[in-house]
């Protein structure tokens, strides 16, 4: 059986701080590194769970030493507009992570609408396959695991494609491999998925 260590789509740098590049993400890395050009200083980052908002945000304060607030859509109104007049009077970047559009954070003060409406807004876009074979390689390359390559392409054509999926699919195949003391495989995959079709947790021999 063929074992791979994937090649990644971009070589991880420390002011990455491990997060994956590719084409799905690249244009909020790039607005990352370019923080000083910021619309007001803010950029407003949108995107699903587990799609690394909170890495990257990480990545960003290091470099910067910017302001950040996550789940910015659950915050009051008066604690966002304080951040972005802080940002603009100490001409320092402020990163506002969510996942939910700005439109649906039921913002209700006009001056803060206005300010959110001029800032940057950027979301990280739905994982292609270089960022779904890089985040399991990553997965088990932290747990001195390797996945077999005919594994990965079984699930790339099966798989639902989203970040959650990912880490869902190999929290599980991590923990059917050692239950059954096996390497991941295919078959470890094919039951790790019919584990979220069926939700029958049976392994298949």
């Amino acid at each position: 059986m063929s074992q791979i260590a994937l090649p990644l789509e971009q070589g991880m740098s420390p002011e990455q701080d491990g997060y994956l590049v590719t084409a799905a993400n690249a244009e909020v890395h790039q607005q990352l590194q370019n923080w000083r050009d910021w619309t007001h200083h803010t950029m407003i980052l949108t995107g699903p769970e587990a799609s690394g908002k909170t890495t990257m945000a990480a990545a960003f304060k290091a470099e910067s030493g910017g302001l950040c607030l996550e789940d910015a859509s659950e915050c009051e109104d008066t604690e966002i507009f304080h951040l972005w007049n802080r940002a603009n009077n100490e001409k320092r970047p402020l990163l506002l992570l969510s996942a939910e559009p700005v439109a649906e954070w039921g913002i209700l003060l006009p001056d803060l609408k206005s300010r959110l409406a001029a800032s940057l807004h950027l979301e990280i876009g739905a994982p292609d396959q270089a960022m779904i074979d890089g985040l399991f390689q990553k997965y088990f390359t932290t747990r001195g695991l390797t996945i077999s390559e005919d594994a990965l392409r079984y699930l790339e054509k099966r798989m639902i494609r989203s970040y959650e999926m990912v880490r869902k699919l190999a929290q599980k195949m991590d923990a059917l491999a050692i239950e059954t003391k096996k390497p991941i495989n295919l078959a470890i995959a094919k039951s790790a998925l019919a584990f979220f079709d069926t939700g029958d947790e049976k392994v298949d021999g």
